[in-house]
């Protein structure tokens, strides 16, 4: 069977469940619950309707004031899928509307919505309103025609990334160019390695183990592409992964020749500045934009206002003939503003953009380098929407960058083994089964943590082939200014071990929501160690507490909050990519069976391990560990018996 065939199954039966699993959860749950799940955000007003970007019309949300000053977020993020209705009522007949969170604050909640609903939306005005994430079809939708469009289009096969993508053409690699000059001095052995060879090649990987610098070495690699006269398309599978990038690039990237396409999650100036949608609101081109859109929504706010149903229908033809001006003069400037780029940032769904896809009216190919960032938390078939979307650029260069031995993207599948493998797969891992290293390079000195501390993650996750760079080789909680020296500050490892019979977990079976696990022994105990760190003078934002388990981050932030507020408490997952001074990582589980759960996956405790860059701290039963029979976490408890400084707590000390 063709592999597009292969992920077209798994991709339908993916859909079905997530939407199934949504569904179930959204219709059996009360408003307040979907709240406190983090699915839903309530108590808003509709305050403004605006026009936006390419025929889509803003529904400006904020906090209902004479309940709350602010909005409590939840879970929702830039780019979720949501439905806004009015609070009373949570039946279908009532005026809804279906959007995409384009932009959130603590003061507003800016959601994106097409033309279509314009006039239900307007119904919105005078009720008390909630939003509710829903399951996001639409990316499904783009990794199946994807894949419907891998199998037809014949000119692929021609293009040579394609060939080593799917046909297993031979690698042979370039001689890289030894006079290469860099912009970036500073830049390591590896990373000027990584990035000659991905200059000189057709096809590179570059894995970037925690802290070694990934970001820094793709900026450099852009910046030597755009040097050569290429326009470059940057993906990633989040708003948030390719963010970070941008930033970066902000800094390098003069004005108009960086472009960042759908709207940044983080409200930065520097990222807001290379936003498509600001940048085709600005300038001379730009005003005539801004100045029909200011009349579309002076028309209808008359529209809101008026009692006449004729007056009201001349209004929206007014609307209407406006919309289409707008589009034209939108197309043209958006057209200039990409031909003008030479750098392109967009989530992997985003890259499918019809601003995108719409300039290859006015000019044949596009692109010359697609890079995709953190490709392993990315479904295989999202990394085709990019190649499918561009395939009239016809691709030269495909670099792909990430860590495979961090956490994969998420399937929600649990039901068949064949499809959670598939999508499990990552591009990243089959062309490293199928290629080994031979395009692969690895970056080795990482710039966080503690060389103790980094130690068991290189010896069983890279091979023994990482090294603390020198400048954090020795570092301690005791080089940070006005910090104690004592016992709970001088030790980069430090081991809680609560094996016996006081520190059992507990597991709070909300079968509405999600089972999880908690331990509230252990709550206490990095409780207590956090209070020794605060009376050592170590400020309470650089210490962060994470655990596997959503009711363990829930209880310990109850716990903790009200004495130690700049204290972050956060799930393994939701912490990947972040790093902290101090990490307290509670492990939960205590049972007399030995059962480990999901701490049994490896890739997550590597990302759980390689937090903290001066001292982790581990709350755990060492026993249930060793006799769990997974050779990673016996292997991890045995190195740290001998690497660690062991405790073991009495639980009447914390009473």
């Amino acid at each position: 069977m063709h592999l597009a065939d292969q992920f077209l199954n798994s991709i339908s039966h993916e859909r079905d469940q997530d939407v199934n699993q949504t569904e179930k959860l959204l219709n059996s749950l009360p408003l307040t619950k979907l709240v406190k799940a983090g699915y839903a955000i309530t108590n808003l007003n509709l305050e403004n309707l605006r026009t936006g970007l390419g025929g889509k019309i803003y529904l400006e949300l904020g906090p209902d004031n004479a309940i709350d000053q602010e909005i409590t977020r939840g879970d929702l993020k830039v780019g979720d899928i949501v439905i806004i209705a009015p609070v009373k009522s949570k039946s279908k007949d009532e005026s809804h509307c279906n959007g995409v969170v384009f932009k959130m604050s603590s003061q507003q909640l800016v959601v994106s919505i097409e033309e279509s609903m314009e006039e239900e939306a307007v119904k919105l005005y005078s009720s008390r309103l909630y939003v509710l994430k829903t399951t996001n079809t639409i990316t499904y939708q783009r990794m199946e025609s994807s894949m419907r469009k891998l199998k037809e289009i014949q000119s692929l096969k021609g293009n040579s990334i394609v060939q080593y993508l799917l046909e297993g053409k031979p690698f042979h690699a370039s001689a890289p160019d030894s006079t290469l000059k860099f912009y970036n001095e500073s830049l390591n052995d590896p990373q000027r390695q990584a990035i000659k060879f991905a200059l000189s090649n057709e096809i590179s990987i570059i894995h970037g183990p925690p802290g070694t610098g990934k970001t820094y070495t793709l900026v450099e690699l852009i910046q030597q592409l755009v040097e050569r006269g290429q326009r470059v398309l940057v993906c990633g599978p989040s708003n948030v992964s390719v963010d970070t990038i941008l930033e970066r690039l902000a800094k390098v990237l003069p004005g108009n020749s960086l472009i960042r396409i759908g709207h940044p999650a983080r409200l930065l100036e520097r990222n807001l500045v290379h936003s498509l949608d600001v940048l085709s609101k600005t300038g001379d081109a730009g005003a005539i934009v801004k100045d029909i859109s200011k009349e579309i929504d002076q028309t209808i706010a008359s529209i809101k206002k008026s009692r006449s149903f004729h007056d009201r229908r001349v209004g929206w033809k007014t609307v209407k003939d406006l919309r289409k001006e707008l589009r034209q003069r939108e197309r043209k400037v958006i057209n200039d503003l990409i031909m003008e780029s030479r750098v392109i940032v967009a989530t992997l769904h985003g890259s499918s953009s019809k601003e995108l896809l719409s300039t290859y009216n006015a000019i044949p190919e596009l692109f010359d380098t697609l890079i995709i960032d953190e490709v392993s938390q990315s479904l295989e078939p999202q990394c085709w929407i990019p190649l499918i979307s561009h395939q009239q650029s016809n691709i030269g260069k495909l670099v792909l960058a990430g860590d495979n031995k961090q956490l994969p993207p998420t399937i929600k599948t649990e039901d068949d083994k064949k499809v959670q493998k598939l999508l499990g797969t990552t591009l990243f891992d089959r062309l490293e089964k199928q290629y080994g290293d031979s395009f692969k390079q690895l970056l080795t000195i990482q710039y966080r943590m503690n060389k103790e501390i980094m130690s068991f993650a290189s010896q069983e996750m890279y091979n023994s082939k990482l090294i603390a760079d020198k400048s954090v080789a020795t570092q301690r909680l005791t080089d940070l200014p006005g910090v104690d020296v004592n016992e709970d500050t001088e030790v980069p490892l430090i081991w809680y071990d609560t094996q016996g019979d006081d520190f059992p977990e507990s597991s709070n079976e909300d079968e509405e929501i999600a089972a999880s696990r908690s331990n509230e022994n252990e709550a206490l105990l990095l409780q207590d160690h956090i209070s020794k760190l605060v009376s050592s003078n170590v400020p309470q934002e650089v210490i962060g507490v994470i655990s596997p388990y959503s009711a363990q981050v829930g209880l310990v932030k109850k716990l903790i909050y009200e004495k130690y507020p700049r204290v972050e408490v956060s799930t393994v997952d939701g912490f990947q990519g972040r790093e902290k001074e101090v990490i307290i990582l509670s492990l939960v589980r205590s049972n007399d069976n030995f059962e480990v759960g999901f701490l049994k996956d490896d890739r997550r405790l590597n990302v759980a391990i390689t937090r903290p860059k001066k001292q982790l701290c581990v709350v755990g039963n060492m026993e249930t560990l060793e006799r769990s029979r997974v050779p990673f976490l016996e292997h991890w408890a045995h190195w740290s018996e001998e690497n660690a400084e062991i405790r073991y707590p009495d639980i009447n000390d914390l009473l």
